[in-house]
């Protein structure tokens, strides 16, 4: 009879702990997939933020491609090949983030005497939707972007584990670092 009672106990026991060892893993599952998603949105955010920094100013469009929500065209001073500007005034770079489908995509367009890196091709991939505004509006409300000093920056990217569907959406906002110097001589 003794016997019985410590296998039951014993059972009990294994089964609870059981039970509570799949639902701390599911949940690790869940959190790990969650933080997976913000931590690639933040990366995004940092790179486009990094150039928005050095911006001199938003352009309406270049190269085929219009400033608005969901795309950027930056207008950043060209750099020698030790990383200093050449002239603040006269050479310029140009950088566009936007989407294609679920594709975060840049491109770096060089002026003449740029040694910056030229690039075209995909940033992240599986990024639901880019979103930029200007002091709480949209910038394809704006009608000069040239004249935008901040920029607030969101990426949205959606997923789903364990059959529970999450999105995450880091952002954050960026002064253009570099605006007042294209009126310094």
């Amino acid at each position: 009879m003794e016997l019985l009672v410590v296998i039951a106990i014993t059972v009990i026991a294994m089964t609870i702990a059981f039970q509570v060892f799949t639902a701390l893993h599911k949940n690790y599952k869940i959190l790990i997939s969650y933080l997976g998603s913000y931590l690639k949105g933040r990366e995004a955010i940092d790179f486009i933020s990094k150039d928005c920094r050095i911006a001199i100013r938003v352009m309406d469009n270049y190269a085929g491609c219009a400033t608005a929500n969901d795309c950027l065209v930056l207008k950043v001073p060209s750099i020698d090949a030790s990383r200093n500007i050449i002239d603040i005034n006269n050479e310029f770079d140009y950088i566009i983030y936007r989407m294609d489908d679920e594709d975060l995509w840049k491109t770096v367009i060089l002026g003449d005497k740029s040694s910056r890196q030229a690039y075209d091709g995909v940033l992240k991939q599986s990024i639901e939707s880019l979103y930029f505004a200007s002091k709480g509006m949209p910038l394809s409300d704006i009608e000069h972007k040239s004249s935008v000093t901040h920029l607030t920056l969101r990426v949205s990217i959606a997923g789903s584990v364990l059959g529970k569907e999450y999105k995450v959406m880091p952002g954050t906002t960026v002064k253009l670092m570099n605006y007042e110097w294209e009126f310094v001589r």
